[in-house]
C-alpha cells in the first residue's frame, strides 16, 4: 500500500485517538458476540476450545495495542503509522476469518466481525485500497462456506446466496462509509484553506497596526527627542559665549549626557521596531511609571488633562523596562485622547499575592467599544496579558499583568537590596 492510500492530513483527528477508538469499538462488538453466544447457547451450542483460545488471544492483543498506542507520543511517524494501520486491518481480517470458521455453523454471527476491517479500510485507505480489502473479506465469506461444508457435507447451494448477501452488505457498507469520509475530507481541506487566509489575513492586520502603533508612539518621542535636542544646542551656546573654562566644560559635560541620552532613546525604539525579545532585569516600576508620565505630560497639559502616578517605591519586579515603558506609553496615549478636557489619567501598579506585577492606566472618558480594544498592545513577550479592568461611563481602566515579575530569582538568578 502507497503512502498516498493513507490520509495524513494534519487537520485530521491524532492518530493515537482514532486508532484506539477503532481498537475499543472491536472489543464492544467482541463483547456483544459472546454475549449472543451465551444467550443462545441452547441453540448455538458451547463454543469449541479453539474458538475460545482465539477469542482470548485477541482480546490480550487488542488491549496491548490500546496500552501501546497510549504510551506513544503525539507526532508518530508517517511510515511507523501506515504499517500499523496495514498490521490492524490484516489481524483484523485473519481474526474474522478464523472465528467465523471456527464458530460451528456455516452463517456463524461472528462473520459479523468481517465489517470492521471493511469500515477501517474505507475510513483510511484510498479507493483501489479500499476495494482490496473489500475483495478479501468476500473472497474470505464464502471460502470460510466452502470450508465448512467441505468438513460437514452435504453442501447447501442456499448458504452461498447468503454468503452473496453478506459480500453485497460489505460493498454497500465501504461506498457509505467512503462517501462519508469523503466529504469530510473536502470539508476539512477547505476549513485548512479558510484558515490559512485567516493567518495570512491576521498576520498582515499584525503588521499593519504595528506599524500604525509606531506611528503613534512616534509622537510621544517627539516630545523626549525634542528635549535632549534643546539642552545640546543651549549647552553648546552657552558654553561658547562664555570666557569661564569652567562653565564651558560644565556646558560641554551636559552636551555630552544629553547626547548619550538622545542616542540610547534611539537605540532603543529601533529595537522596539524590530520586536526585540525582553531582557529582563530587576527595576524598579515606579521609575519607569515616572518616565513615562513625564514623556506625555506635556501633551497632557496641552490638552488639559491631570496625569497621576501611583505605584509604591518599595515594589521592584523582573522585567524588560523599555518594552514595558512602550505597553504603557501607548495606554497613556490611547487614555489621553479618550479623556476630556479637565479629566485626570492615573498609572500606577503593585504586586499582588502571587508576586505578579500588575500596572494600570485609568482614564475618565466613554466606554471603549470592541473593535477598538483590539488596538492596545498585549505584552506578550513577558507571558503577560492586557485586561479591561472597568469599562464604563466615566471609568475605563486597562490593568498589564506580567506573571510572577516580583518573585526572587529572576532571569539573572538576583534580586535587588531593598
Amino acid at each position: 500500500m502507497s503512502e498516498a492510500a493513507l490520509i495524513t492530513n494534519e487537520s485530521q483527528e491524532p492518530f493515537g485517538r482514532r486508532e484506539s477508538i477503532l481498537i475499543l469499538l472491536n472489543l464492544a462488538v467482541l463483547a456483544a458476540l459472546l454475549v449472543v453466544h451465551t444467550a443462545f447457547l441452547s441453540l448455538l451450542g458451547p463454543p469449541s476450545r479453539l474458538l475460545v483460545i482465539a477469542l482470548a488471544t485477541r482480546f490480550v492483543m487488542l488491549f496491548a495495542e490500546l496500552i501501546w498506542l497510549q504510551k506513544q507520543k503525539p507526532g508518530l511517524h508517517p511510515v511507523a503509522e501506515q504499517y500499523y494501520v496495514c498490521y490492524s486491518i490484516i489481524t483484523n481480517i485473519a481474526f474474522a476469518f478464523m472465528a467465523s470458521y471456527l464458530g460451528g455453523a456455516a452463517d456463524s454471527h461472528y462473520s459479523v466481525l468481517m465489517v470492521l476491517p471493511v469500515i477501517a479500510a474505507a475510513a483510511r485507505f484510498d479507493l483501489p485500497g479500499t476495494l482490496l480489502v473489500v475483495s478479501i473479506a468476500v473472497t474470505l465469506t464464502f471460502l470460510e462456506v466452502w470450508l465448512f461444508f467441505h468438513s460437514y457435507p452435504p453442501l447447501e447451494i442456499s448458504e452461498f446466496f447468503e454468503a452473496a448477501t453478506v459480500s453485497l452488505i460489505f460493498i454497500v457498507v465501504a461506498l457509505v462509509v467512503r462517501l462519508l469520509v469523503g466529504n469530510l475530507r473536502q470539508e476539512e481541506l477547505k476549513l485548512a484553506k479558510s484558515l490559512e487566509t485567516l493567518k495570512k489575513v491576521q498576520s498582515k492586520l499584525v503588521a499593519e497596526e504595528k506599524l500604525a502603533a509606531i506611528g503613534r508612539l512616534s509622537s510621544a518621542i517627539a516630545h523626549e527627542i525634542r528635549n535632549p535636542v534643546a539642552m545640546i544646542s543651549s549647552s553648546l551656546t552657552a558654553g561658547k559665549q562664555s570666557e569661564d573654562a569652567g562653565i564651558r566644560d560644565e556646558m560641554f559635560n551636559i552636551a555630552a549626557q544629553e547626547a548619550t541620552r538622545l542616542e540610547r532613546l534611539t537605540t532603543d525604539f529601533l529595537s522596539y521596531a524590530r520586536g526585540k525579545e525582553p531582557e529582563r532585569k530587576w527595576t524598579n516600576p515606579a521609575l519607569t511609571l515616572g518616565y513615562v508620565a513625564g514623556l506625555l505630560r506635556e501633551r497632557a497639559t496641552d490638552a488639559g488633562i491631570t496625569i497621576i502616578v501611583d505605584y509604591p517605591d518599595d515594589a521592584p519586579a523582573n522585567v524588560d523596562d523599555f518594552q514595558i515603558q512602550q505597553a504603557m506609553l501607548n495606554l497613556m496615549t490611547n487614555a489621553i485622547e479618550a479623556t476630556p478636557r479637565g479629566g485626570k489619567v492615573r498609572l500606577g501598579g503593585s504586586l499582588n499575592r502571587r508576586r505578579d506585577l500588575v500596572l494600570f492606566v485609568e482614564n475618565e472618558g466613554q466606554q471603549i467599544h470592541q473593535d477598538v480594544l483590539s488596538k492596545i498592545f498585549e505584552p506578550q513577550a513577558h507571558r503577560g496579558s492586557v485586561e479591561i479592568a472597568f469599562n464604563e461611563p466615566g471609568r475605563v481602566r486597562f490593568e498589564i499583568i506580567i506573571p510572577e515579575a516580583g518573585i526572587k530569582g529572576g532571569s539573572d538568578g538576583t534580586h535587588p537590596d531593598r
